[in-house]
């Protein structure tokens, strides 16, 4: 099965919050903040779609200076562990360095060893942890890739 990345655009919001809501529970994004993200200027989203363009996963950057943050990744269960996250994050990356950004961060949920071993595979470093940060009490790991070196 090949996918495919393209801009992330309006008529894949009512899908992406479906694949993020059973994916994240209680710390979905609401439909609103969707399209709130879809109108930033400062903001980049890319959908990954199957072959009848249907979105499977997803994932966006926001540039706020000369650093960026990852908003949000997420591929669909059944899609995962085929290299898929690597063609997004790499991807958004690709997008990251283009924008001259210095460092990437993001968050990521403590236990969710997965995401956490792609970022570092990537080589995003560890650089804080901030206790019950999400609605549901979970710990989240912070992690930066500083591009000023490479």
């Amino acid at each position: 099965m090949s996918l495919n990345l393209t801009e992330f655009s309006w008529w894949h919001v009512a899908k992406a919050h479906e694949i993020d809501k059973s994916a994240f529970n209680a710390t979905a994004w609401s439909l609103a903040t969707f399209w709130s993200e879809l109108t930033q200027r400062n903001r980049y989203y890319l959908a990954l779609v199957d072959e009848k363009k249907e979105i499977v996963g997803f994932g966006g950057v926001a540039f706020n200076g000369v650093d960026a943050d990852i908003q949000t990744m997420v591929i669909k269960p059944e899609y995962q562990k085929k290299g898929y996250g690597k063609q997004l994050l790499d991807a958004l990356l690709e997008k990251v360095k283009e924008h001259k950004s210095n460092r990437v961060f993001l968050e990521v949920v403590a236990d969710n060893k997965p995401a956490i071993s792609l970022y570092l595979s990537r080589k995003f470093e560890q650089i804080a942890k901030r206790s019950n940060y999400y609605p549901n009490g979970s710990d989240a790991v912070i992690m930066q890739l500083d591009l000023r070196s490479k």
